[in-house]
């Protein structure tokens, strides 16, 4: 238990001076600065919405903080990143672009630890991992 007590003291000592800052709104303004299509940026922000309301304002900040290149579980299953990419694929395969020119990497190394989804998911997951885990860092840089 005190081992639980020093990490938790210590992710709360790293961020507690800009958890304040995760919030639905500032993470939509900084979908809206990133271009993010409008309809996209409701649908994560509904699901967003969701998690606050079911876990708490602190619990939503800390999960926000520590998303560190990982799809939010709300679009990790195969069927709903798929349904995602079809309704905004011209935006999604801009984002790829952009990230296969920003990392060097094409997309399917990028998603090389999604290799058992179909490529549609795994573009899409890719995009959102990635551009939501920049959101997190601005907003607790």
């Amino acid at each position: 238990m005190l081992h639980f007590q020093k990490l938790f003291n210590h992710v709360l000592w790293m961020t507690k001076g800009n958890l304040h800052l995760i919030t639905l709104e500032n993470i939509e303004r900084k979908m809206v600065e990133y271009g993010f299509d409008r309809g996209l940026t409701q649908k994560v922000i509904s699901a967003f919405e969701k998690r606050l309301t079911t876990y708490g304002e602190i619990d939503f900040q800390l999960w926000f903080s520590r998303l560190h290149y990982s799809t939010p579980e709300e679009f990790q299953h195969e069927q709903v990143s798929i349904s995602l990419y079809k309704t905004y694929q011209p935006w999604f395969d801009a984002e790829v672009k952009k990230l296969e020119q920003e990392t060097d990497l094409s997309w399917v190394e990028q998603t090389e630890d999604l290799v058992g989804l179909q490529d549609e998911a795994r573009k899409a997951q890719l995009v959102l991992r990635h551009r939501l885990s920049e959101i997190q860092l601005d907003l607790t840089s």
